[in-house]
């Protein structure tokens, strides 16, 4: 397991540094996602985050097969190049759309080139679990393969509304899907039980990994269709690879549904996008609509009238995937009739807390109406003749963040392209430099462990990770104790660096000397991965404290002018 979650770390890696790439590239070229009425953003956003996502499938595919033991899945097969072939094509199309806006119909018909791709020189649906099946015809295969690829990509399209939802849905369901995949060829026994689906997940976890830290509320990018029709394309190639092992006999160790297992567990982790998907057609071609006219009747939308903020939302979202993609791959660890009765339990209990807000709005608007009708009729209002409230404005450290993340430091309200003027939502200081160094760290450490995986074999990778598992936890510790011990206004002071420099070396010290080396690992590569670990956050940290630094001298010189 310990290669596949390297690969999709590296993804992971490759995303997170190039998308701030993209998003400036975006903003240069004025590619915007419109404001239109049924959006839930009230500011211009750029789009084109599936490119960043596209290069991390890339590297991740290209140094996959050239790593030991996983690279057996690239030998004599074009499958994996057929996917990325068809990615590549559907990362075309999207992207002429988050620039142009297609035609549906246009936009479909590259989604059905890019599907046909994979198709053809690809994984197809030979066999249908549903006995199982054998699908004797070609063009039938091609057809089937095509639509499945087809309505996954649109499920995961149509989903992502919300800041961090398609991402954090399809990782929810990729490690339900990676989990499952992998422990039924690692219980099957083979001589060699690496897997097309099992790192295809693995690759597309990784890559919203990469991706939600700049897209969760509030986003500084939208992953466009280029984005989400990728996460789409990836997912339904995973599940026709997992469909096509039925006649191998894996699946048939699952001790609950065996059979029915290869089609349960792809239509289980989408089942929340599929959803909103066959609601949505049912909607408006009811109303005399295209299928494919957007509207504001999707189930984040409903989420939002009940009365829940935007993150509020996404995550009862990141809920109910979790309980449909856990609660279905639980059928191939488990006996069905448990499995069932539990889902069972859980289901109402998930459901009265989606509706709770909803239930309590209603009671009080009833409360209010039965107090309104006791109480004696309502006083004239008297008009307003004083002078307006003036509308705060940002001052000079607020306009300093908002450009930092995008937002328009000149306006009145502090509003801009990529982010809310709302203080509440920028990190402080000392938790910013928190993600600046675990992003540098894991950096690092993927790339050491390959080079240790390579050198030692897989005792590397447990080596490199372990010790910067450990350098991240005993620093990360020292940040947050600073975090809650030092007010704001301290952050950047040169002393409350040199204090943390300190706590530093002391848990350095510890972990270097006195912690006890792990069994599991390499000792030679374990001190290396310490060291590099050390290194990395040193560096991150301190950069970023001069960043910052240098941001509040600036302010300060700004506010000075101003005066």
């Amino acid at each position: 397991m310990s290669i596949y979650l390297i690969v999709g770390l590296l993804a992971a890696v490759v995303v997170y540094l190039s998308t701030p790439v993209v998003r400036l590239v975006a903003v240069r070229n004025g590619i915007y996602s419109p404001l239109r009425d049924r959006d839930v953003h009230t500011v211009m956003m750029p789009r084109l985050g599936g490119v960043g996502m596209f290069l991390g499938l890339a590297v991740a595919l290209l140094v996959a097969s050239q790593t030991d033991w996983i690279k057996a899945i690239f030998h004599d097969s074009t499958v994996l190049w057929a996917i990325l072939a068809g990615a590549a094509v559907i990362l075309v199309v999207g992207a002429i759309d988050d620039v142009t806006d297609l035609n549906s119909f246009v936009k479909l018909g590259g989604q059905i080139l890019g599907a046909l791709v994979v198709a053809v020189w690809g994984p197809r649906l030979r066999v249908l679990p549903l006995g199982p099946i054998e699908i004797q015809s070609v063009p039938l295969q091609i057809f089937l393969t095509v639509f499945v690829i087809v309505l996954t990509m649109n499920a995961i399209n149509f989903i992502d509304g919300l800041d961090g939802l398609a991402a954090g849905v399809a990782a929810i369901g990729g490690v339900a899907f990676f989990v499952t995949a992998y422990w039924v060829h690692r219980s099957a026994l083979l001589p060699n039980y690496t897997d097309l689906a099992t790192l295809l997940m693995a690759i597309m976890v990784g890559i919203c990994i990469g991706f939600l830290p700049y897209n969760f509320y509030p986003a500084k990018i939208f992953m466009g269709d280029s984005g989400s029709m990728l996460l789409g394309l990836i997912l339904a190639s995973g599940s026709v690879v997992a469909a096509g092992q039925i006649s191998s006999g894996l699946y048939d160790r699952a001790s609950g549904l065996p059979t029915f297992l290869p089609i349960i567990l792809p239509l289980v982790v989408i089942s929340l996008p599929l959803v909103d998907l066959s609601l949505a057609v049912v909607r408006r071609t009811a109303a005399g609509r295209s299928p494919f006219t957007p509207d504001r009747g999707h189930l984040h939308h409903k989420l939002l009238d009940f009365g829940y903020s935007q993150r509020q939302a996404v995550v009862v979202m990141y809920i109910w995937t979790a309980f449909l993609a856990f609660g279905g791959a639980a059928y191939a660890f488990m006996y069905w009739v448990p499995v069932t009765i539990f889902n069972l339990i859980v289901l109402p209990v998930v459901g009265f807390l989606t509706m709770n807000p909803w239930l309590r709005q209603n009671a009080v608007a009833s409360a209010g109406q039965e107090s309104a009708q006791k109480q004696a009729p309502a006083q004239t209002l008297h008009a307003h003749t004083g002078p307006l409230p003036a509308i705060p404005v940002p001052g000079p450290r607020l306009k300093s963040e908002l450009a930092r993340y995008g937002g328009d430091a000149n306006s009145a309200d502090g509003e801009g392209p990529g982010l809310s003027a709302d203080p509440a939502v920028l990190p402080s200081p000392l938790l910013r430099r928190l993600h600046r160094s675990v992003a540098t760290v894991t950096c690092v450490s993927v790339v050491a462990s390959f080079i240790a995986l390579n050198s030692v074999g897989v005792v590397g990778i447990y080596s490199i990770m372990t010790a910067s598992l450990a350098i991240t936890v005993a620093f990360g510790a020292s940040l947050l104790v600073l975090h809650f011990a030092v007010p704001a206004s301290a952050a950047v002071a040169g002393r409350t660096l040199i204090v943390g420099m300190m706590i530093k070396v002391v848990a350095f010290a510890t972990v270097f000397i006195w912690l006890q080396t792990p069994s599991w690992v390499n000792y030679e590569w374990y001190q290396w991965g310490i060291v590099l670990a050390a290194a990395a956050w040193v560096a991150a940290e301190v950069l970023v404290f001069a960043h910052q630094r240098n941001a509040v001298r600036a302010d300060t010189f700004g506010a000075v002018e101003e005066a």
